[in-house]
């Protein structure tokens, strides 16, 4: 605020004009929370949606990896940790999802007006990080009261863990986003992909389970590492190994892999920018 003299000799605060970075910071906020409204606009259930849906995928996949086939039988606590994992996956796959039609489904409002355009993806992967940040205060309430939580000195990474996440994913829906306004056909590879590094992951079933090379590659993936240590910060640290015990040194990779994905992502967004309007 700053305080100037009026004539008849009052003094009267005039507020300061709002920096760039303050004005870009009150959009994506109002933005993000508008999405998350309109997401459950309508609906009789409401947010309620938002967890069903990651229940249900939880049931399914507890019914068919751990009570048919067995995945999870000698796993410790293993209901906690595929819960904490479906909850992972379903921010991650929403996110970039919603995210990659976040600049091609704004054509009227990047042709009439001017803004960042990262706003509107930024803004949408914040507008499912609410969603995801409910979610896991749920679980853990939920898997806490129920015993099958364990803190240790290893749960202090857990944010780091959440950070790595949303860092992957704010990358992966800048690259996507700026992609899929020329390639419409990328919608289409995205679920393959998505489908395969789902299984990939080891989110329906212990990392253990996998041996020798393929251990290998699914810890050198970063949605996967992020999984599995995250599991081995909030679970049972003695018996749920982490993802550098299980590959050693390797498991630097994935978080050198996860700066280089949104390092690229924000390249590729930056250098698209311009055409937007026009592809639009």
């Amino acid at each position: 605020m700053s305080v100037v003299a009026q004539g008849s000799g009052r003094l009267e605060a005039i507020p300061r004009p709002k920096s760039v970075f303050q004005r870009n910071l009150n959009l994506t906020r109002e933005l993000a929370i508008t999405q998350f409204k309109l997401k459950y606009t309508g609906s009789a259930l409401g947010y309620f949606w938002s967890m069903v849906k990651p229940l249900m995928l939880f049931g399914i996949m507890y019914l068919v990896f751990s009570v048919l086939l067995k995945a999870g039988a000698t796993t410790v606590n293993f209901p906690a940790q595929l819960l904490f994992a479906i909850v992972l996956w379903t921010f991650f796959i929403e996110s970039t999802t919603s995210a990659m039609n976040a600049i091609a489904g704004a054509g009227d409002l990047i042709r009439k007006a001017y803004f960042p355009r990262w706003i509107l993806v930024v803004s949408s992967t914040a507008s499912a990080l609410l969603t995801f940040a409910i979610n896991t205060l749920l679980v853990v309430v939920a898997t806490l009261l129920l015993g099958q939580l364990h803190f240790g000195w290893g749960t202090l990474l857990a944010p780091l863990y959440i950070l790595q996440l949303a860092a992957l994913v704010l990358g992966l829906s800048l690259l996507l986003s700026a992609l899929f306004v020329f390639f419409r056909d990328l919608g289409h590879i995205w679920e393959i992909l998505s489908l395969v590094l789902f299984y990939g992951s080891a989110v329906v079933f212990p990392i253990t389970r996998i041996h020798g090379t393929l251990l290998k590659l699914a810890g050198l993936n970063p949605v996967g590492q992020i999984v599995e240590d995250l599991r081995h910060a909030m679970i049972d640290v003695p018996k749920v190994p982490s993802m550098l015990t299980l590959i050693g040194p390797l498991a630097i990779v994935p978080v050198i892999g996860t700066l280089a994905i949104l390092v690229i992502g924000f390249a590729v967004f930056n250098r698209l920018t311009p055409k937007f309007a026009e592809a639009l």
